[in-house]
């Protein structure tokens, strides 16, 4: 292998004819047979069913946040037993099960970059792909890449997630509160995104995978101590909203480098594509708009939550017992108008 050249990565603008519409784009295989769901895979790859789902979804909250600009009474389940176990149990299962898909996707990732430098070491090809290349490969390479060994099970459950996780909104809203925009868009533009990259096997969706599980295993840990009514630090949660925010800004940026990637692909011998349908790049296109306006969101939560919210507590108030007795103590206008009409 002396003699051997080798290979690495390059940049390019992808094709032209991966601007197209991916219809009639075959399904790439899901989690396995005999795995929990997976006899629901095709059913639930049809993009009638995210759609379905999250526009409910979004009809439901904007009828439930008008009943609540009037009605704030929390519903009556909301203080009982029952629910606060609910909860508890729900943030403490969406914790361990965020955790245990971040431990499979990096644990995948990091076996199938070291399978396949190997194997392209024993190629025995006088071309010989270099570290990036190999790494790319493993994100990019639906066939021996993280898509075959980890992605397409994993994917496919946390995209199952993102019907679940409207709890998040069913708890708020049934504690007489209303779902914000962020959230509201939040959980609804997840569904689709998850499907289109699940649906198309895009290399970028582990990202969206990876990040996310990791952010929601903090999110949901920090959840579950507020539910046990453990005091928590302000400055934890503002470092929370900030990890969000960044998973955004830097997951949305290295997802748009995987559209000009080229690896080499030493079992081949040539140089691939990491982007290599039109489904693909449709996935990444829509999961990059869908994160904008969601960082907006965010960055303006964060914001109103941190600096207007910090200013306005910086601000001295009187506690609410000792501005009752104050008012109580006051006379009120109309009598003490009657006691100088009285004098005069």
């Amino acid at each position: 292998m002396s003699n051997a050249t080798t290979q690495g990565v390059y940049l390019s603008t992808p094709t032209q004819d991966l601007f197209t519409w991916p219809s009639g784009h075959p399904l790439y295989n899901g989690p396995g047979e005999g795995t929990f769901l997976s006899q629901y895979h095709e059913f639930f790859m049809d993009v009638r069913v995210p759609i379905t789902i999250a526009a409910v979804y979004a009809t439901s909250v904007h009828i439930c946040n008008r009943i609540r600009k009037t009605n704030k009474e929390p519903l009556a389940i909301s203080k009982t037993a029952f629910f606060r176990w609910f909860v508890l149990l729900h943030n403490i299962g969406l914790c361990v099960y965020s955790a245990w898909t971040f431990i499979g996707m990096t644990s995948g990732i990091s076996k199938t970059v070291y399978e396949i430098s190997n194997s392209s070491q024993n190629a025995g090809s006088l071309l010989v792909a270099t570290k990036g290349s190999n790494f790319w490969r493993s994100l990019c390479d639906t066939n021996e890449g993280i898509w075959d060994k980890s992605l397409s099970f994993y994917g496919y459950y946390f995209y199952l997630s993102k019907f679940y996780e409207v709890f998040d909104t069913i708890i708020i809203l049934a504690k007489g509160r209303q779902s914000s925009l962020l959230q509201t868009y939040h959980h609804a533009g997840a569904m689709l995104s998850m499907w289109a990259g699940v649906r198309y096997a895009s290399p970028p969706i582990w990202i969206f995978v990876v990040f996310n599980s990791l952010i929601h295993t903090i999110m949901y840990f920090y959840y579950t101590i507020s539910a046990l009514k453990v005091p928590v630090p302000r400055i934890l949660k503002r470092a929370l909203t900030t990890a969000q925010i960044c998973q955004f800004v830097f997951g949305g940026s290295f997802a748009l480098m995987h559209g000009f990637i080229n690896y080499f692909n030493a079992t081949s011998g040539e140089y691939c594509s990491c982007l290599d349908t039109p489904g693909k790049l449709f996935a990444l296109a829509f999961n990059v708009s869908y994160l904008a306006p969601l960082t907006y969101l965010f960055v303006m939560f964060w914001i109103d939550s941190y600096v207007r919210g910090w200013k306005k507590g910086a601000q001295p108030q009187v506690p609410a017992k000792e501005q009752v007795i104050k008012t109580a103590q006051q006379p009120s206008k109309d009598v003490s108008a009657r006691t100088r009409s009285k004098k005069a």
